[in-house]
């Protein structure tokens, strides 16, 4: 099975959108408040980029599922892979962790996406090829989820640790925090729609394909981890070198 271009354009285009809500998010919360992202549009692209991400996890889950069938690897060999791959993300979530740490002070990221990938893709690679269990989890959390928003005050006996993770918990006080819940939903339909692209091998038109924006996109979806590891970084010295002001104002500048 080859690499599906289609996810990663759509990785490419949750990426862009993903620079741009940041380009203003960031300064924001870096001390610039005359630089507004609560607005519609930024709101919006933001919960777009998010969305597109989180489901084309799950689409890659199934294709990795695919892929160590087709090769015929054994379950050693499978669950080896999959393990590697939430190293490799848990080593990005401990560095933005980190990283955070020294930028935000007490706003620093502690369940942020990538938290959330590692989390979630070890405990649902497992499950790729039991509906059932995909189908339950949705249904299960969807319908938690609901009630949560609808009456936040029956989960308060939760403990906070527990909330903070699970999304009981929404004053969470960082600049980057994915819960539980309602994320894992959106890698649960990742995994619908994988199979159901395995199966029926829906793609976009060569006319569309080929024409140079889609490369850039794809290319940029191939590399979105990496991306997203070093676009806060660049930010971050971007208006280091901008704003005088802004490097008297952050710890990581001034040790």
């Amino acid at each position: 099975m080859k690499r599906y271009e289609e996810v990663d354009i759509l990785k490419g285009i949750a990426v862009i959108c993903m620079i741009i809500f940041h380009l203003f998010y960031f300064p924001n919360q870096y001390g610039f408040k005359e630089i507004e992202y609560d607005n519609l549009p930024l709101k919006t692209t933001a919960k777009v980029a998010q969305v597109i991400f989180i489901t084309c996890v799950g689409i890659n889950l199934v294709f990795s599922y695919y892929i160590s069938q087709e090769k015929k690897e054994s379950s050693k060999e499978y669950l080896k892979k999959n393990i590697f791959r939430v190293m490799k993300l848990g080593i990005g979530a401990l560095f933005m962790t980190l990283f955070t740490y020294f930028v935000f002070g007490e706003k620093y990221v502690k369940f942020g996406i990538l938290h959330f990938i590692a989390f979630a893709s070890l405990l649902l690679f497992p499950y790729v090829d039991n509906m059932k269990v995909i189908y339950g989890i949705l249904t299960f959390v969807f319908i938690l989820w609901c009630m949560s928003k609808n009456n936040p005050g029956m989960f308060s006996s939760v403990p906070p640790k527990t909330a903070f993770l699970s999304g009981f918990y929404f004053k969470w006080g960082a600049v980057d925090h994915f819960p539980i819940m309602p994320w894992i939903i959106f890698i649960c339909l990742g995994i619908i729609i994988g199979h159901y692209i395995y199966k029926h091998k829906p793609t976009l038109p060569d006319s569309i394909k080929d024409k140079s924006i889609m490369g850039l996109l794809e290319t940029t979806g191939k590399y979105s981890f990496e991306i997203y590891i070093v676009h806060w970084l660049v930010i971050y010295l971007i208006f280091c070198i901008i704003y005088p002001k802004f490097r008297k104002s952050y710890p990581l500048i001034n040790q």
